[in-house]
C-alpha cells in the first residue's frame, strides 16, 4: 500500500474513467439499431450532426478529468500506486489519439453519400471497440487498481 491516504482527487479518476467506459457501452446500445435494415441510412447524417455535439461534455469531460486528476494523483503518490496512476493518465489521454480517425468517419457519415453511412457506422463501431479495449478499459483498470492500493 502507498503511504498516501485516499482523497477525493485520487477517487475522481476512478469515477470519471468508469463513467467513460459506461458511456462507451451506451454508444453501442444507441448506435447498433441504426444498422437495422428498416432504418434509412440518411438518418445517420442528422443523428450524428446532433449527437456529436450533445455528447461532447461526456466524451471530452470524462477523459480530460480522468487525465488531470490521474496526473495529480500520480504526482502525490509513490511506488505501484504512482505507476498505476501514471499509466491510467497516459491511457486516458490515449482515447484522444483516435480522434482524427474517428472525426473523418463521422464527417463522412454526416456529409457523405447516405448509401455509405451504414458502412461508415460499422467502421466507427470497429474503431470504437478497439479504442475501448485498448485504452478506455485499461485506463479504468489502472485507476481502480491505484485507488485500491491507497485504501
Amino acid at each position: 500500500a502507498s503511504s498516501t491516504s485516499p482523497s477525493l482527487t485520487s477517487l475522481i479518476p476512478v469515477l470519471t474513467s468508469t463513467a467513460s467506459v459506461t458511456f462507451c457501452f451506451t454508444e453501442y446500445w444507441t448506435l447498433l439499431p441504426f444498422l437495422h435494415p428498416s432504418i434509412p441510412p440518411q438518418s445517420l447524417s442528422a443523428f450524428w450532426d446532433s449527437y456529436l455535439y450533445r455528447t461532447m461534455p461526456g466524451w471530452l469531460g470524462f477523459g480530460l478529468t480522468s487525465a488531470v486528476t490521474g496526473y495529480l494523483s500520480f504526482r502525490s503518490t509513490a511506488g505501484v500506486t504512482r505507476q498505476l496512476y501514471g499509466w491510467g493518465t497516459v491511457l486516458a489521454l490515449g482515447h484522444y489519439a483516435f480522434g482524427p480517425s474517428v472525426a473523418k468517419i463521422i464527417e463522412r457519415m454526416i456529409k457523405g453519400p447516405p448509401e455509405n453511412a451504414k458502412g461508415e457506422l460499422r467502421t466507427w463501431l470497429k474503431l470504437h471497440t478497439v479504442r475501448t479495449l485498448l485504452v478506455d478499459i485499461p485506463a479504468m483498470a489502472c485507476f481502480v487498481g491505484a485507488f485500491v492500493h491507497l485504501i
